[in-house]
């Protein structure tokens, strides 16, 4: 009887404790869209408008980056927006930057592996 209470209280522990872990750490993605701010991205609803976006947005750019893709704004964490920040001061286009990025999706926060200019 002892025997079954220890398997049981060790599934438990795995099920609270080392499953859950698994499953916060995200997914994989892969995305290309558009590089647009943390404070303007969240009102971009269409591709048009994020094409429009200019990389002159200093006052903006403060509040960090993220992708327009796929009809939604997911937001940059703050190291993957200094990478953002460093591909934006090496681009030659003023708007309609586009990139692919790739990374870790946790929520609507990504963490970046990559990001390249289209």
């Amino acid at each position: 009887m002892a025997n079954k209470e220890s398997v049981r209280l060790g599934f438990l522990l795995a099920f609270c404790f080392v499953l859950p872990k698994g499953f916060a750490e995200g997914k994989k993605v892969t995305l290309t869209g558009h590089l647009v701010d943390q404070m303007c991205g969240g009102g971009v609803r269409e591709v048009s408008k994020a094409k429009e976006h200019s990389k002159e947005w200093d006052r903006c750019a403060r509040s960090g980056y993220g992708i327009f893709a796929d009809g939604r704004f997911i937001k940059f964490d703050a190291p993957s927006s200094g990478q953002a920040k460093e591909l934006l001061e090496k681009s030659t286009r003023e708007k309609d930057i586009q990139v692919t990025v790739e990374g870790t999706q946790d929520g609507d926060i990504l963490t970046l592996t990559s990001i390249k200019e289209k």
